[in-house]
């Protein structure tokens, strides 16, 4: 019996492979799971933490989110590009409409709406400011209690406490620093009370190096932290944490603190 032949075979068969592989080309790629959207709002009025004056906002904080974002690609920090106090900070972790907060003092209040990291950002060490020619020498709480002055603060803080519990009358009427600044300087209040960095940076920026100066005296250094809500996705506490633990770990966090703590 004659052989029957296919002598257009190969050429068919080349031709549907080619189609094959055209119509792979062509299908949608399978995406993976969409990252978690984690809305943050910017605290007022403490650069270098966050600087909010004009375009994208810059700093500490803003830095470190998009580190975070690097190492853990699942998470997506949006929002953030105007300032809030912190006790709307507080009310949005409560409430879940906030996700998460950047480097925050540790406190019943944030404990009991949001899930503290265990890894510290970097430390801050409290300073008073005063006008330029008050010559009082004040070391410690101690000095600070025995002279009772009025101290001006941002609305929030975790030391409002602090110094409330001292007997020291606090005017926490504002989340603007500047404004606690310009205070002291109008004659309301004698001293303003905040982290060091902060209060250099705007001394600087503000330029009032000849009408305030800070005094020497550190009257406490605390870690700040990070921030997840307690009504957040379950799986993004874990996913920060882990971030924050190679950030750590390579010296990146350090690396971020150290650029911004350099005066402009």
């Amino acid at each position: 019996m004659k052989k029957v032949g296919y002598p257009n075979f190969p050429r068919v068969a080349r031709g549907l492979v080619c189609a094959l592989l055209l119509a792979a080309a062509a299908a949608p790629v399978a995406a993976g799971p969409a990252p978690i959207e984690v809305p943050i709002l910017a605290q007022e009025g403490i650069p270098p933490k966050w600087v909010l004056n004009n375009g994208a906002p810059q700093g500490l904080c803003p830095d470190m989110l998009a580190a975070i974002e690097r190492v853990e690609p699942r998470i997506h920090f949006t929002g953030y590009d105007r300032g809030r106090s912190l006790p709307v900070i507080e009310d949005g972790l409560e409430t879940g409409k906030v996700g998460a907060a950047c480097a925050l003092l540790d406190s019943a209040r944030r404990r009991s709406v949001a899930l503290r990291s265990q890894a510290t950002l970097y430390e801050v060490r409290h300073r008073l400011a005063a006008v330029a020619s008050d010559t009082q020498v004040v070391s410690n709480f101690d000095d600070l209690a025995r002279l009772k002055p009025l101290i001006n603060s941002a609305r929030g803080s975790a030391y409002i406490l602090q110094l409330k519990a001292r007997g020291i009358d606090v005017d926490d009427s504002t989340g603007d620093n500047v404004v606690n600044l310009r205070k002291i300087i109008a004659g309301h209040g004698r001293y303003t009370y905040m982290n060091e960095l902060s209060l250099q940076r705007l001394i600087r920026s503000e330029h009032l190096e000849d009408k305030v100066r800070m005094l020497p005296a550190v009257f406490n250094a605390e870690p700040v932290y990070f921030w997840t809500s307690r009504k957040a996705d379950p799986a993004l506490a874990p996913l920060i944490e882990q971030a924050l633990a190679r950030l750590k770990a390579t010296g990146e966090l350090a690396r971020i603190y150290e650029r911004w703590s350099r005066l402009p």
